[in-house]
């Protein structure tokens, strides 16, 4: 061959001897270090089938071939940059969709001004392929590289690149694959199939598994299916999975336990009637149908199979339908499995009906389905229309029966006044006085009920909160509390943006978690200072509550319980009711918030809340 003639020459810049030689024989360009081309002869332009113009300053098509194996070009690469000359046989397709071969030589070349630039001579040998009767390189090589991917144990990460290759019965190692990817020997047909799968194994931390062929164009193609097991490190995270393949042959016995498989699929599938199971494909066709979906929407598998599934939803509450399936299907492809939704089922006969619904995700070789399995719960939302009103009346009944029950407390108030303004003795008058207590205490729990029977009615109610502020006018109003003037309180609030929420709510998230640490506190002495710690640090979207002190504490037989209506560990000598607890855990869960406690007896108690930023 021509190009071999060149295999030792060391060009310059200044070689244009050489070059006028190759101008009517053989094709060649020049490119600079990043592949660029800089200068083309005429014979390049005609095997590329593009003028000059819109070659200068692009890529070299040639040496950039995707139909070219990705081995042939790292050795390209790898040569050229060491400043070596390489030489070898590369593919490409014309404009007019001709194969080519053309066996190729690329030069360094060297200028006076230190830039470096390189020379590609190409010589067209498709005749000669064609007549030693070869086929595609890259299909061969292919081929070859799964033929061995079947007998090695690969380790690779979630990138699918690959850390390492055993062939276990030899025990021996394939460094010549380290590095490259799994997808370099599988078609692209599977890529997104394989991916799904090992982010799949990585999250879940499960095995797993998937399958492709050789040629998934043609007819005479080699089944193979690959086992996935994850790998674990000492803090439980995967660090690599192990991926091992075996080849299935298109025998006979093969075929007859497919169609096995396959009739006790479609059996389990058709004779499920107590749930609705809808199989799809990616674009939302409808693939399988089963009777229970069948007896619950009226349609036959022969009305909805290749129609869209938008036919089971309600008209008039499609583009919600639409934003729900469109979530699930965005998120089940992050692998959250049985992501589920409610939608609005259509029957045939046009009645409307409420569907709960489950969309989980699977590929069949590089098919990706959707399986959606829902269920009628028309009852169940009756039951909780039913349950929701009588909730709503028995708040409605609590709030009307604490504000009835607060005015005969009033008139005894206005008695208990007008004897203490008579004429009585010390014992009398420390009666009144133990009367009167009582009676405060029974309206704090009056007003606590009403408060708790409310609470649903204002968190749709938004203000902006400025937690400074507020959290100093609740210490200022808890100052007559016994006990108040010997605490130390540590305030930090670290308030970046604007936080929405509630107003009223928030506030008494505070006052009754500082009132309750102030009422558990233990007493001053010389060697103990009681103190209490707010911390309010805010987030992104969300904002971290701790209220902690070193009172008394809760017994872990107790902690549970802090939380119930009307629960208090101890009464003897204390104040409140036994709501305050159960208010903030209220308030709390109907902002889709958390609380947790953490307590040690004669240690402390830390309450810790985690409220979102409710800025829509």
């Amino acid at each position: 061959m021509r190009v071999q003639k060149l295999e030792k020459i060391k060009l310059e810049d200044n070689s244009l001897e050489i070059l006028k030689v190759l101008e009517s024989h053989l094709a060649y360009s020049i490119t600079d270090n990043v592949g660029r081309v800089i200068y083309a002869n005429e014979n390049y332009c005609k095997l590329v089938g593009k003028p000059l113009g819109t070659i200068i300053g692009y890529g070299n098509d040639i040496l950039k071939s995707h139909l070219s194996t990705d081995k042939i070009y790292k050795e390209l690469w790898k040569a050229i940059k060491k400043g070596n000359s390489w030489k070898g046989v590369l593919f490409h397709q014309s404009p007019g969709s001709k194969h080519l071969w053309l066996e190729t030589a690329v030069y360094p070349m060297q200028s006076k001004k230190g830039s470096q630039k390189y020379l590609s001579i190409y010589e067209n040998i498709t005749d000669y392929y064609e007549l030693q009767n070869i086929t595609d390189t890259r299909e061969a090589d292919a081929k070859f590289a799964l033929r061995k991917m079947s007998q090695i144990t690969l380790s690779v990460n979630k990138r699918a690149k690959i850390l390492r290759a055993t062939d276990n019965e030899l025990n021996k190692d394939y460094d010549d694959v380290v590095g490259e990817y799994i997808y370099d020997f599988i078609e692209k047909d599977y890529h997104d199939a394989i991916r799904s799968k090992l982010k799949e194994v990585f999250d879940y931390k499960t095995r797993g598994d998937f399958q492709f062929a050789s040629c998934p164009s043609k007819s005479n193609k080699e089944l193979y299916i690959s086992d996935i097991e994850p790998i674990l490190n000492k803090s439980g995270e995967v660090s690599y999975v192990n991926i091992t393949t075996e080849i299935k042959t298109k025998d006979i016995t093969l075929l007859r336990q497919l169609r096995d498989i396959e009739t006790k699929y479609k059996a389990v599938l058709k004779s499920c009637e107590f749930g609705m199971i809808v199989v799809t494909d990616d674009k939302g066709v409808i693939k399988e149908w089963n009777k229970g979906a069948q007896l619950a929407f009226g349609y036959t598998e022969s009305e909805v199979v290749g129609k869209s599934l938008t036919k089971l939803i309600s008209k008039k509450h499609l583009q919600e339908g639409l934003n729900e399936l469109l979530k699930i299907k965005d998120a089940t492809g992050g692998h959250n499995r049985g992501e589920t939704t409610e939608l609005i089922g259509l029957k045939k006969n046009g009645a409307e009906f409420p569907v709960e619904l489950a969309i989980y995700e699977w590929y069949c070789g590089s098919d990706r389905y959707f399986s959606a399995i829902m269920l009628d719960v028309t009852s169940r939302k009756t039951l909780e229309k039913r349950l929701l009103q009588k909730t709503k009346d028995l708040e409605l009944f609590l709030y009307r029966s604490a504000h009835d029950l607060k005015a005969p407390i009033t008139s005894a108030e206005g008695l208990i006044e007008l004897l203490k303004d008579e004429n009585i003795d010390q014992n009398t008058l420390a009666l009144l006085e133990m009367l009167e207590t009582t009676l405060n205490q029974g309206k704090l729990l009056f007003d606590n009920l009403a408060f708790a029977s409310s609470i649903r009615q204002k968190i749709n109610e938004h203000n902006v909160i400025n937690f400074e502020l507020e959290i100093n006018k609740i210490l200022k109003v808890l100052s007559g509390l016994d006990g108040f003037e010997s605490i130390d309180f540590e305030i930090n609030i670290e308030q970046t943006k604007r936080f929405l929420s509630n107003r009223e709510l928030l506030c008494s998230i505070f006052q009754n978690l500082i009132q309750n640490a102030i009422i558990y506190s233990k007493p001053a002495t010389k060697g103990f200072l009681p103190k209490i710690k707010v911390e309010v640090k805010q987030m992104s979207s969300q904002v971290q509550i701790s209220v902690s002190d070193n009172g008394t504490g809760i017994s872990n037989t107790n902690k549970d319980k802090v939380f119930d209506i009307c629960y208090r560990a101890s009464n003897e000598g204390k104040q409140g009711t036994g709501l305050g607890l159960y208010i903030v855990k209220c308030i709390v869960e109907d902002l889709n918030g958390t609380i947790t406690v953490d307590s040690q007896p004669n240690i402390g108690t830390t309450f810790k809340i985690i409220l979102p930023n409710q800025t829509k």
